[in-house]
C-alpha cells in the first residue's frame, strides 16, 4: 500500500466461529487530482471451496500421470501385446511388444494406421476391424507372420478385437495379441509325429470315450478319426480276445490304468477292425494327469501279426531241428516202420498193397509221416529214409506181394536211385512186376525231366509207376503223354463226395474215360463208405482205396510192429502231405 500498486494476496485465516478459510484479497487505490491516493477500494472472497478443488484435480492429474507411466510400464513388460486404434483406424496407443512385431520403435507405429504398420495382416483384419466398429467383440483370430529379414522365421499370434467405449460410445478397437509361436511350432511337431510314427495312438477320457486317433491306428483299425471320436474305445475294437471270447471292460488291462495310476504295457491283446478281423498287438497302456488327477488315458499300440509269424516259424525251426537228431536216432536203431493198405480191385485185377512209412518214438509212440519227413526233406535226410523203405517194399515183393510205395522229389533226382532199386531186386530175387512205385504230381513238377528219365528207367526194369493225387495238378494230360504210367491215383478231394457233387462225378468219369485210352489202370483213393464205393464203381474205376476197404495194419516184416492204426472213418489222408510215405 506505500508503493500505491495494485495487490492481491491469498491467504487463510480465521473467522469468527473459529474455522480457517482460504480468501483471496484484492485492492487498488483511488487517487486525487494531484495523483496522490487518496483512498483504497478491497474486496475480500471466500475461495476455499475453489482452492479444494484445484487441490484435488492437481492430485488427481499427478496420481493419473502416475498410473498412466505405470500401466505403459507393465505394457512394455508384460509378455502380450497391446494397442489402442481410433475410429480412423490410427494407433493411438501401442506397447513395445507389439511395436517390435513390426520392428519399430512405439514412436514410430503411433499415429500410422494399421493398414501400414501390419499390411501383410490388414487383407485379413479389415473385415475384423470394421465388427469391432460395429459393436462386436472378435476373440482368438490366429494370425502368421514370415520375418521380411528370414523367410524361415515364421511366427503365430493370437489376437482379440474388444469395441472401447466412453459414455456409451464407441471411440476406438482395443487389440490385445498374444505370440503363441512356440505353443504352435510344439503343437506342429507333435502333429508331425502323430501324422508319422508308424505305431497306433488314442486317447481316452474319464469316460473310456476317444478323445484323439492318429492315423496310424486309424489304418490299422479300418476306422477314420471322426467315426471313433465319442466312441467308447473298449467296446468298439477291444470287446474280444483272438478267439472271439468276450473280455469285459471290468478285467480290460488297457483301461486298467485309471485305478492304478501308472503305465501298464502287454504283448497278448488283440483288437477288432471295422470289418471284423482280429489282429494281434502289443500296447502301452498310460494315464493322462491334470494337477495329479487321472482324466483319461493314452495308449500306444502296435500289430504284431508278422511278429507271431516269426515266432511261429521260429518254433516249427526249432522243432524240426529237434526231428534230426530223433530221425537219425530212428534210423540207427530200426525204429521206422511200414503199414500196408490194401488197394482192393472193383472188377478183375489182383489185390495190391499200399505201404506207409511211420516212426516209433522211444515210448513206443506211432509218430505219422507228417511230423518227421518235412523236416527229413529240409535236412537232408530224406534220401536215406526213401532207401530204407525201397529195401523193405522189395524185401515184401520177394515174397509173392504186389506192393506199392511212395517216392519223395529228391528219390527223382537223385543219380543212385535207379541203381539202388536194380541192386534191391537182383539182391532179393523179387519180380519187378510186383512192384509199384508212387509219385506225385507235385514232384513231378518239381523237374519234369528228371521225373521223365526215372520214369522211363523204371519201365525199363519192368516196375510199374503211379501218379498219386491225379488231376490236382496242371500237366496232367502231359504225363499220360510222355511217361510210361501204368496207374492213376485219383484225388481224394474228387471222391469224398462223389454222391452229392456232380460236378466230381464228371471229373472222375473223365479220368476213367482218359486213363482207357491211354491203356492206364485208375484207382480211387478215399473211399469212406458204402455210397461212395457204389459210384466209383459205377464210374468203371478199377481199384478201390479207402478205410470203408480197409485201414493201414502193420506189415508182417515190420520190426516191433504195433498196433494197427485206429484213425476213425473220415479222419483224413494217412499218408504225409509232404514226402507221401
Amino acid at each position: 500500500m506505500v508503493t500505491g500498486a495494485d495487490y492481491a494476496v491469498d491467504y487463510r485465516f480465521r473467522r469468527f466461529d473459529g474455522v480457517y478459510r482460504w480468501h483471496a484479497f484484492r485492492a487498488e487505490p483511488v487517487r486525487g487530482g494531484g495523483g496522490e491516493v487518496a483512498f483504497w477500494i478491497g474486496t475480500a472472497t471466500d475461495v476455499d471451496d475453489q482452492r479444494s478443488l484445484e487441490m484435488s484435480l492437481r492430485q488427481s492429474e499427478m496420481e493419473a500421470t502416475q498410473a498412466l507411466a505405470l500401466l505403459e510400464s507393465i505394457g512394455d513388460a508384460a509378455p502380450v501385446g497391446f494397442k489402442l486404434v481410433d475410429r480412423d483406424l490410427r494407433i493411438v496407443r501401442i506397447n513395445q511388444r507389439l511395436a517390435d512385431v513390426d520392428g519399430r520403435a512405439v514412436s514410430e507405429q503411433v499415429g500410422r494406421t494399421v493398414a501400414e504398420a501390419f499390411p501383410d495382416l490388414w487383407p485379413d483384419l479389415e473385415d475384423v476391424y470394421q465388427r469391432v466398429l460395429a459393436g462386436e467383440e472378435v476373440c482368438d483370430v490366429e494370425l502368421t507372420r514370415t520375418s521380411a529379414a528370414s523367410p524361415r522365421c515364421v511366427s503365430h499370434f493370437l489376437a482379440s478385437y474388444y469395441p472401447v467405449r466412453i459414455d456409451g460410445e464407441i471411440i476406438g478397437v482395443g487389440n490385445v495379441v498374444l505370440d503363441i509361436t512356440e505353443r504352435k511350432d510344439a503343437e506342429t511337431f507333435r502333429q508331425v509325429v502323430m501324422d508319422n510314427m508308424a505305431e497306433g495312438l488314442y486317447t481316452l477320457d474319464s469316460d473310456g470315450l476317444v478323445t484323439y486317433v492318429n492315423p496310424a491306428a486309424c489304418r490299422m483299425l479300418g476306422w477314420t478319426e471322426q467315426e471313433l471320436r465319442g466312441q467308447p474305445m473298449h467296446q468298439t475294437i477291444h470287446f474280444q480276445d483272438a478267439d472271439h471270447q468276450p473280455i469285459p471292460a471290468g478285467v480290460c488291462p488297457l483301461l486298467e490304468v485309471r485305478l492304478q495310476g501308472r503305465t501298464l504295457r502287454g504283448s497278448d491283446e488283440a483288437f477288432t477292425r471295422r470289418d471284423g478281423t482280429i489282429f494281434p498287438v502289443a500296447f502301452s497302456s498310460a494315464p493322462l494327469l491334470s494337477e495329479a488327477n487321472i482324466t483319461g488315458l493314452v495308449v500306444v499300440f502296435r500289430d504284431i501279426t508278422e511278429e507271431k509269424k516269426e515266432q511261429t516259424a521260429l518254433r516249427r525251426e526249432l522243432a524240426a531241428l529237434t526231428w534230426v537228431g530223433r530221425i537219425r536216432d530212428a534210423l540207427d536203431e530200426d525204429r521206422l516202420v511200414l503199414y500196408s493198405q490194401p488197394i482192393v480191385p472193383l472188377g478183375h485185377g489182383r489185390p495190391t498193397q499200399e505201404l506207409l512209412l511211420r516212426l516209433v518214438g522211444r515210448d513206443g509212440e506211432l509218430i505219422a509221416p507228417g511230423e518227421f519227413l518235412p523236416p527229413a526233406e529240409k535236412y537232408g535226410l530224406i534220401a536215406e529214409i526213401d532207401r530204407w523203405v525201397v529195401s523193405r517194399t522189395v524185401e515184401l515183393a520177394a515174397t509173392g506181394q504186389t506192393v506199392e510205395c511212395n517216392l519223395s522229389a529228391a528219390s527223382l533226382e537223385s543219380p543212385g536211385m535207379l541203381s539202388f532199386i536194380e541192386q534191391q531186386i537182383a539182391r532179393s530175387g523179387a519180380a519187378p512186376a510186383d512192384l509199384v512205385f508212387e509219385i506225385t504230381e507235385t514232384a513231378l513238377m518239381t523237374d519234369l525231366a528228371a521225373g521223365e528219365e526215372f520214369a522211363h528207367g523204371l519201365a525199363k526194369m519192368g516196375c510199374g509207376l503211379a501218379i498219386d493225387d491225379f488231376g490236382t495238378g496242371f500237366g496232367s494230360l502231359l504225363y499220360l503223354k510222355k511217361l510210361p504210367i501204368t496207374v492213376l491215383k485219383i484225388d481224394r478231394e474228387f471222391i469224398h463226395d462223389l454222391p452229392t457233387n456232380p460236378a466230381n462225378r464228371h471229373v472222375v468219369d473223365a479220368i476213367v474215360s482218359l486213363a482207357r485210352a491211354f491203356n492206364v489202370h485208375t484207382v480211387a483213393e478215399g473211399i469212406e463208405d458204402q455210397a461212395t464205393l457204389d459210384c466209383v464203381q459205377a464210374a468203371g474205376v478199377d481199384y478201390g482205396q479207402g478205410y470203408h476197404l480197409g485201414r493201414p495194419a502193420p506189415t508182417t516184416t515190420s520190426p516191433a510192429s504195433p498196433h494197427p492204426e485206429q484213425t476213425a472213418p473220415g479222419a483224413g489222408n494217412p499218408k504225409a502231405t509232404a514226402a507221401r510215405h
